[in-house]
């Protein structure tokens, strides 16, 4: 017997995965995460630093109950989808060479939350647009997995 369950932590192969209706529900919780994002007073999207991830700054304003209590009737959903959006953004992860993890992480941010297109990420971050490419799937892929929005492929997919 193992100690440590690696069919737990397993990401599928990309056939396996219904891209269409993967990209549909996690676009439907960015939706919803930018809504609340707003309520609460903050910019619809994350401030971001020059390595495109949530600044510090933005962290500690969020975390503030002072900031939160003028908009106390949106407060807890922003908390909970706030807690959700970190878990599946911390879940893009490469677990040999840090700085994939931190490219992967930086085309989510622009791909995903700014609609970014690749040339223009490619561009960005002067990296060919195969990779972002590749970068795009499996964050998607890690994000999607991490907040149970994947949708398998069926025998009808």
């Amino acid at each position: 017997m193992r100690l440590f369950d690696i069919e737990k932590y397993e990401l599928p192969t990309v056939d396996q995965i219904n891209w269409k209706d993967t990209k549909e529900t996690v676009g439907i919780f960015l939706s919803a995460y930018k809504t609340s994002r707003e309520r609460v007073g903050l910019p619809t999207l994350p401030k971001l630093t020059t390595v495109y991830h949530l600044s510090n700054e933005e962290i500690r304003c969020i975390q503030s109950n002072e900031f939160l209590n003028e908009y106390e009737e949106y407060r807890k959903e922003f908390l909970r989808l706030n807690k959700l959006f970190i878990l599946g953004y911390s879940s893009i992860m490469n677990p040999y060479r840090p700085e994939v993890t931190e490219r992967s992480r930086s085309v989510f941010m622009l791909r995903y939350m700014y609609g970014l297109s690749v040339p223009l990420i490619s561009e960005r971050i002067n990296y060919q647009k195969n990779i972002i490419i590749d970068d795009s799937k499996q964050s998607m892929l890690q994000f999607s997995q991490a907040l149970n929005l994947m949708v398998p492929k069926t025998n009808f997919s």
